[in-house]
């Protein structure tokens, strides 16, 4: 598998050949995919050469009939990639074969005449190479079944073609007391082909000038020795044919070429071209790939197997991909405080934290995880690489790497703001210039989020959207409050940042065009603080800033839960969860953000907001008092005013935490049982999520390399489970279930669980595969930016299906995907595979995760996300939500007009121009986004212009 000499071969043959030695070398290295000859190898013979030995070599040819694996093989000839190689691939076809559905077929091996004295030092091995081969060649056998098929290939009476091949000398199968027991001719045309390929090699010297690279591609070794033969009106007849399907295939993938080349794919790799060919059956799709690359390389007619990528020196060098900014050099603002450790700049998560790709000595790829801070970290992933290329049908090298290192961020204009202006901020935070920045660093993590658009401006070091001019992170409510009034007088823009997790382009600053004044980006991670803790009444007051694995962690320490557990947990906030009216994983238990805060106190433009006690550390559970501000903020995107803190709901710890999986034969049957679960009340776990096949196969795919007991034991389960047909591993999908409680109420729960699973065909897989679900939620959000590394872009959307909807939304928006994708002729297949995470009577949320490949496709973010565009419309066409907690930011606010009557988005704006008459908090988020701005009299509302799109 390395690209360079291996000294132990040589060494080893020098060993050897001390005595008489026989040793068999499969001397093209490999096996043909559709019967042709290939190149032969010479690192073998070099080695020979240099032993400086005398050999006699018996040229030996295994010839075949009809192959029990033809159709595989044909399979990776047409440029798919070969299932991997398993034990339990070997004991399922055991248990086929000694059941009697395999058909093994006829074989014959015949021996060339010995080659006596062939003298190694002094020729070229790739001369001594193509002489072996010529001597296997002569041997070939043609049986009655090669020429049936041949005849049933290009049209042609058998006997012409029997007497074709016997003009120029071939063999014949000898007779065989059991003749015609395995020749049950092929149907498909490209089947047809491959066994005809069988004597391929003879007819190559009979081909025109014309076509001298696709004779090279039937025999190799007639570019060495330039065989000369005299060729006949039989032969001559035969070669015509086979001509015309060579000149078929040539203006097949010419026709495909030009295609991608009209639609801005100037050059077009081979995979590309091959993937886009048509398959209609006229002409084997093999030739066609064949013609690819002799359209694109000329005779390098090679064709790709499965790990055919060679790894040098250079290349596993570069295998490690490091963090995209080194950060003793390019070190976020808020890094110097402390607040939590250490996060990537362009990438999700902690520096410390990703994946990386890794190479052993044999060539073979695999996937680690930096750091130690999930159940996966610094531990060998062996499946990934591999599930990646299948699906997407891509090569993951290091040499493919598209997004290296980025030194600098190129083309940022500079802050707007002048140095008078950014005193006047830094007065409201006493003077505090660790506190405010105008870096070009920090404007660009608070003008982003973590949507693969931003990532992908931020890595490839082309900001192409406006940031703010300034950042500044006020530690209380009376800075906040100084910071939001300076900015109202002088008409500026203010928009809140909490962990910049949202994935709805929430932080980016309108454009110039649209609104003109300076941007203010106010950082809330300071105001982290716990004000105060009501055990009795199970609440606490919380500054908005605090994320949530410090707002968890301070609550553990008091024997206590917030309940509300979403995947950013880590990085996202308390403020922004009740900005974009949030859910967790636990929401079954706990609720939604709207079920756990109880207050909100909010700092606006003219006026603070808050609901007001005679008495301190209370809040009601409930009241009929009106319209309440909580109501109010939720959901309000930044654009009525900053969430300085809330009072929230807390809960002891519970008793128990445990986790199950039920594996389930089929989506159908999942939704069935999950549906079934979500009605259970109180019986249902705090969380159940069920995972598709795709990502269920996605998730197995990320598992660690298993010990060998547990492989044995994968092996026996996967291969009973294949043989009886009950979870087949192309249809049988997961759900991943957490319970907490009581262990008497967990106890019922989990009997309940098990109950349910049998009711719809579904066994329980063991706490085990539940636990590693749940901790992979949050070391997977890293695969998105490895991914990204190698030209692949993925993001994940929502939305709430009611349960009557639910098939037909996930369907409907899967084929939207899959047709966007083949309208626009790009590279690969897109990966498309759905979740179903928080349930409810009605209804539940359902996750999509659609990946593709990227390569040599223009401005490839945008493309991805006009394809995204194009889901959010199908699932909204077949009754899904816009979104179930993401919110709209401005990805989502053209959408407005579909969900919200005019009356409504009146109303809301009418509250805003009066909590906000200049449009301090101008982020124009969600129904606020077409908002036009008049710089000297504020805020002006044209409802026209807003429904205008």
């Amino acid at each position: 598998g390395e690209a360079k000499k291996d000294p132990n071969l040589s060494k080893n043959l020098s060993m050897i050949t001390q005595s008489p030695t026989f040793i068999e070398v499969f001397i093209e290295g490999k096996r043909s995919r559709h019967r042709t000859f290939l190149a032969p190898k010479t690192g073998f013979l070099r080695c020979l050469a240099e032993s400086n030995c005398n050999y006699i070599v018996l040229p030996m040819t295994i010839n075949y009939e009809d192959l029990p694996d033809q159709t595989s093989l044909l399979n990776e000839a047409n440029g798919n990639r070969g299932g991997e190689m398993s034990l339990s691939a070997l004991m399922n076809w055991s248990i086929q074969a000694f059941s009697g559905r395999i058909n093994v077929g006829r074989i014959f091996i015949s021996v060339s005449n010995a080659i006596n004295g062939l003298n190694m030092n002094s020729k070229d091995p790739q001369y001594l190479g193509c002489c072996i081969q010529n001597h296997q060649q002569r041997r070939i056998v043609v049986s009655e079944f090669h020429v049936r098929a041949a005849s049933l290939a290009i049209n042609v009476p058998p006997k012409l073609i029997s007497d074709a091949l016997s003009s120029i000398g071939c063999c014949h199968w000898p007779e065989w007391r059991d003749k015609g027991q395995f020749n049950q001719m092929p149907t498909d045309l490209a089947v047809q082909w491959s066994v005809m390929l069988h004597f391929g090699h003879a007819l190559a010297p009979y081909l025109p000038k014309s076509h001298s690279r696709w004779a090279s591609w039937l025999s190799p070794s007639n570019l060495v020795f330039g065989t000369k033969v005299q060729s006949n009106e039989i032969v001559d007849s035969i070669v015509s044919k086979i001509v015309l399907y060579f000149d078929a295939a040539e203006k097949a993938a010419n026709d495909v070429i030009t295609m991608l080349k009209e639609k801005g794919f100037s050059k077009p790799n081979e995979n590309h071209v091959m993937q886009q060919l048509p398959n209609d059956g006229k002409v084997p799709l093999f030739l066609m790939n064949v013609a690819v690359k002799i359209l694109l390389h000329g005779t390098k007619c090679t064709t790709p197997t499965k790990n055919t990528m060679r790894v040098t020196e250079h290349e596993k060098k570069v295998s490690c991909v490091e963090p995209l900014f080194h950060l003793d050099a390019r070190r976020l603002r808020e890094q110097k405080f402390q607040v939590e450790p250490i996060e990537s700049f362009g990438a999700w998560g902690y520096s410390d934290s990703y994946f990386v790709l890794n190479f052993r000595r044999d060539g073979t790829k695999f996937v680690s995880m930096k750091g130690m801070r999930y159940s996966i970290s610094g531990k060998e992933i062996p499946g990934l690489v591999n599930f990646i290329e299948q699906e997407l049908q891509v090569d993951i090298t290091p040499n493919s790497i598209t997004l290296p290192p980025v030194p600098e961020l190129n083309g940022v204009p500079d802050s707007d703001l002048t140095p008078e202006e950014f005193s006047q901020i830094a007065c409201t935070i006493n003077n505090d210039r660790n506190r405010i920045s105008n870096n070009i660093v920090d404007r660009a993590r608070h003008g982003t989020g973590h949507t693969q658009h931003d990532m992908f401006n931020l890595r490839s070091g082309s900001i192409k959207i406006r940031l703010p001019d300034v950042v500044v992170w006020p530690k209380n409510e009376e800075e906040l409050s100084s910071i939001i009034s300076i900015a109202t007088q002088r008409n500026w823009c203010v928009i809140p940042f909490g962990g910049g997790t949202n994935v709805t382009h929430a932080n980016h600053c309108p454009e110039k065009v649209t609104d003109t004044r300076r941007m203010i980006s106010v950082d809330m991670k300071l105001m982290n603080q716990i004000l105060w803790v009501n055990e009795e009444d199970g609440l606490a007051h919380v500054e908005a800033g605090i994320t949530g694995l410090h707002l968890i962690e301070q609550m553990n320490k008091r024997g206590f839960t917030i309940g509300h557990e979403p995947d950013s947990y880590e990085f996202s906030t308390l403020g922004g969860w009740i900005a974009t009216k949030a859910s967790g994983m636990k929401q079954n238990k706990y609720g939604n953000i709207e079920d756990i805060v109880k207050e909100v106190r909010v700092v606006g433009a003219k006026f603070n907001l808050a609901q007001e006690h005679k008495l301190n550390k209370v809040s009601f559970g409930r009241v009929s008092t009106g319209v309440d501000l909580k109501s109010l903020m939720l959901g309000s995107e930044g654009c009525l005013g900053i969430i300085a803190s809330a009072v929230i709901k807390i809960w002891p710890i519970a008793e128990t935490k445990q986790f199950e999986s039920v594996l389930l034969p089929n989506f159908d049957a999942g939704i069935k049982f999950i549906k079934e679960l979500s009605k259970m009340r109180s019986m249902k776990p705090a969380s159940a999520r069920l995972l598709d096949n795709d990502q269920f196969r996605l998730g197995q795919a990320l598992k660690e390399a298993p010990s060998k007991l547990e492989s044995l034991r994968q092996v026996a389960s996967k291969s009973l489970g294949d043989y009886f047909g009950n979870f087949n591993g192309k249809s049988v999908v997961c759900a991943t279930i957490t319970f907490e409680g009581s262990c008497s109420e967990v106890k019922l729960q989990r009997k309940n669980v098990q109950k349910l699973a049998v009711n719809h065909g579904g066994l329980l897989a063991g706490p085990k595969v539940g636990k590693a679900g749940y901790d992979l939620t949050f070391a997977i959000a890293y695969l998105r930016d490895f991914a990204m590394n190698y030209a692949i872009l993925g993001e994940s959307f929502e939305t709430f299906v009611p349960w009557s909807k639910l098939t037909q939304v996930v369907m409907a928006t899967k084929k939207r995907i899959y047709e966007e994708h083949k309208n626009r002729s790009l590279p690969g297949k897109p990966f498309v595979c759905s979740r179903i995470t928080q349930l409810y009577d009605e209804g539940a949320c359902v996750y999509f995760y659609f990946c593709m490949n990227s390569d040599g496709v223009l401005e490839p973010s945008n493309v991805y996300g006009e394809i995204e565009l194009c889901a959010r419309q199908e699932i909204l066409n077949n009754g899904g939500s816009l979104s179930h907690h993401h919110g709209l930011g401005k990805l989502r606010s053209q959408f407005v007009s579909q969900i919200f009557n005019d009356g409504y988005v009146n109303s809301l704006i009418a509250i805003k121009k009066a909590m906000d008459p200049m449009n301090t908090f101008g982020a124009r988020n969600g129904v606020f986004s077409n908002i036009p701005i008049n710089s000297s009299t504020g805020m002006e509302h044209q409802r026209k212009s807003h429904l205008g799109k």
